[in-house]
């Protein structure tokens, strides 16, 4: 996740310098990250050995980290003199579904004995995630 962080970010950059709008790069970077991560997760519903799997969830993370060159410079972008009281709230709001996913993970694998369900679950909120964001996201200042 480390690297491919710096690789998404670097690729946003040039895509930024090379004139494309911020608005179209944050919702690409959003966009690959959390629907190659649901790609990733679906696959790994139906693994059989544990490099296989280990695999799977690296693609997932290492996708997953896309999405950090999408929201994270967005709260500078839509709210520069906010931006730290934007990213306070987001963060704290962020971890709620952090909290509930672990029970529910917990959850579905007592009630299906398997973690396919968990993984299907959490690909369905990366897309839920990918068309809200594609649907609402800018980059143009909000509130300036």
């Amino acid at each position: 996740m480390f690297v491919m962080m710096n690789v998404a970010g670097w690729i946003a950059d040039k895509m930024i310098k090379g004139g494309i709008s911020a608005t179209a790069v944050r919702k690409l970077m959003q966009t690959i990250g959390l629907i190659g991560a649901a790609v990733f997760l679906v696959l790994a519903r139906n693994v059989n050995t544990a490099p296989e799997a280990m695999l799977h969830m690296c693609g997932a993370l290492g996708l997953l980290a896309f999405t950090y060159s999408g929201f994270a410079p967005n709260a500078l972008e839509i709210a520069p003199k906010y931006s730290g009281i934007l990213a306070g709230i987001t963060n704290t709001a962020a971890t709620i579904p952090g909290i509930i996913g672990v029970t529910a993970t917990g959850w579905l694998v007592d009630v299906t004995g398997t973690y396919a369900s968990a993984f299907a679950l959490a690909a369905t909120l990366c897309v839920f995630g990918a068309v809200v964001w594609l649907l609402f996201a800018t980059a143009r200042p909000v509130i300036t």
